[in-house]
């Protein structure tokens, strides 16, 4: 079998605590599956030819949820396989997908502006994006991207 390698990149995009709020928000997207289960996931996607990976970032980053962020910090590289069908003649090809994630502070936008392969955006409180994201591997990033979030705040003078 075939087997190729696919870098994406994306964003952990966290909005400040509303005076109303308990805690920050993060904004997840839920994308359409093969098996037709909706899934809760970060926003990622493929980083362009002459992009660098900070800039495919923060571009997926803003298609996939309709909102801007400023990189705070990179978090760990996920890394999956997946397989999927040819172009040429259909066969089968292995692709080892591994995504670098940024830990972003929201600056602005609607996530009502969100691209068309996204199904829907939420913000999430941290606690509770931790209970509805549906892949370990981004569970963990994410986990990691509350700790710079609150280190970032801590430096800030906020906590």
């Amino acid at each position: 079998m075939k087997h190729e390698i696919e870098r994406s990149a994306g964003g952990v995009l966290i909005r400040e605590k509303q005076s109303n709020e308990e805690e920050a928000h993060v904004c997840l997207i839920q994308v359409p599956t093969r098996g037709g289960n909706p899934s809760w996931r970060l926003p990622k996607g493929w980083i362009e030819p002459e992009e660098t990976s900070e800039a495919a970032a923060v571009r997926e980053t803003r298609e996939e949820t309709g909102c801007h962020g400023e990189i705070l910090g990179n978090l760990s590289e996920i890394e999956y396989w997946y397989t999927r069908r040819g172009e040429e003649q259909g066969e089968r090809i292995r692709v080892q997908k591994i995504v670098q994630f940024y830990v972003m502070k929201y600056t602005h936008g609607s996530i009502e502006d969100h691209d068309q392969e996204v199904e829907e955006v939420r913000w999430y409180s941290l606690s509770d994006a931790l209970k509805e994201i549906s892949y370990d591997a981004e569970k963990r990033v994410l986990q990691e991207a509350i700790h710079s979030w609150d280190a970032y705040l801590y430096r800030k003078g906020i906590m």
